[in-house]
């Protein structure tokens, strides 16, 4: 066993760490994504016990825990299966396009979303429109039809429509594109947060609990739009509110440039980055520094 476990540190050691960082960097961006925190600090928890069993030669307790971390590994994989799905697709297009397909510009996406809704609020038509963000739907989202059609003011208009077989469920919106319309999302719990609202708040206000989701909602009622995003609804004061937001959350989708994604890189998720080298280091003392594994 070395004294100085950085005696013989070499390039090999250097890439070892690097590969283990970025792999756990990988895990807590996407346990953050997920909304799934409270499972990554459980996680932790139980690696680091395991890691202090390993080095205090609690061979009992390592032995539980390696039969443990298998079947907690089934387990995530079937509870997150439709994360991990919507994870390796966008590995997938990104190796194979450098970014995800985005049909319309920001820009005119925002245009056809506000003035939309706008003209149907004025017109005291009801609407759930609901624009998707990096989360999968499909496990929280139930019935209605497959549509991929290039997104407009009209189509957006005759699927609200009285007369329309889809008008009372939801039109979702992805890479630019309306994918489904008439769909029936889950309702929200939050009696506190829906006092005096209807169905399609409910609605909306249940799917952002769930999902990184911008839904928005147009009022048959009051004539009203109000937003809901993060387990929070609110009443959209003016239209420039609200093309601000629904601009900004586009844009966060949108594929950048390779400029842009390096500063993107080094700017955004500067603790998940820290956290993922302190424990790279940690590994790598435990397991082949101190541990002796060469």
């Amino acid at each position: 066993m070395n004294q100085n476990p950085f005696e013989a540190f070499g390039l090999s050691d250097f890439l070892d760490i690097g590969l283990v960082a970025v792999l756990i960097y990988a895990l807590l961006v996407w346990f953050k994504r997920t909304k799934t925190a409270f499972v990554a600090r459980g996680l932790l928890m139980l690696a680091l016990v395991y890691t202090l069993a390993r080095v205090m030669r609690m061979y009992m307790t390592v032995w539980i825990f390696q039969g443990f971390f298998a079947i907690l590994f089934i387990a995530i994989v079937v509870i997150f299966q439709e994360e991990l799905r919507s994870f390796f697709e966008r590995i997938a297009v990104w190796s194979l396009t450098g970014a995800s397909p985005q049909e319309e510009p920001v820009s005119r996406q925002t245009e056809i979303i506000v003035r939309s809704l706008s003209d149907l609020a004025h017109d005291r038509i009801g609407a759930l429109v609901v624009l998707k963000g990096r989360d999968p739907l499909d496990r929280h989202v139930e019935g209605g039809w497959d549509l991929d059609g290039e997104m407009s003011e009209a189509l957006i208009k005759s699927i609200f429509d009285s007369h329309s077989l889809g008008h009372d469920g939801a039109l979702l919106i992805e890479n630019g594109r309306v994918s489904r319309f008439g769909a029936h999302l889950p309702l929200s719990k939050e009696f506190g947060k829906i006092t005096n609202m209807g169905t399609r708040h409910t609605a909306a206000l249940g799917l952002s609990e769930r999902t990184d989701a911008l839904c928005l909602v147009a009022s048959q009622e009051h004539g009203t739009i109000a937003m809901a995003r993060g387990g929070e609804i609110s009443q959209v004061s003016n239209l420039r509110t609200l093309q601000k937001t629904v601009e900004k959350f586009l844009e966060a989708l949108a594929p950048h440039t390779r400029e842009e994604s390096f500063r993107h890189f080094f700017r955004h998720n500067v603790g998940e980055k820290l956290i993922a080298l302190g424990l790279a280091v940690l590994i790598w003392l435990f397991f082949v520094g101190f541990g002796g594994i060469r």
